[in-house]
């Protein structure tokens, strides 16, 4: 996945540890997925279908998960966004990275793109 590591390497530090951290998830839940660069940011994809993507914001990481928003199961309403397609976990801090909850989401992302 060398395409993220560049992106991830060009971060500030404390964006780069939460992005490390989020794609230390990603590569354990879906570790068939190819990365690429999209938009200036990193996809990670299988069978050419989207599964999430990772960007660096002014206060946050976001990491938006592709599925259909009722699949993806959020009682604490931690998603956010408006889309048909996909919502986002804005992660401030090491508190926000919720593993569970977020291979949970990542393995919705998955089954929705099979």
């Amino acid at each position: 996945m060398a395409a993220d590591t560049k992106y991830i390497a060009e971060q500030p530090a404390d964006k780069r540890v939460l992005l490390e951290q989020l794609r230390a998830i990603i590569v354990k839940t879906v570790p068939d997925a190819t990365v690429a660069i999209k938009w200036g940011v990193p996809f990670y994809e299988r069978g050419g279908k989207k599964i999430c993507a990772l960007a660096t914001f002014k206060d946050h990481v976001g990491i938006n998960f592709f599925a259909p928003p009722a699949a993806l199961a959020d009682p604490k309403k931690r998603l956010e966004g408006a889309g048909k397609g996909n919502r986002m976990l804005k992660v401030r801090t090491a508190k926000d990275v919720d593993a569970p909850s977020i291979t949970r989401w990542l393995k919705v992302a998955v089954a929705a793109a099979d």
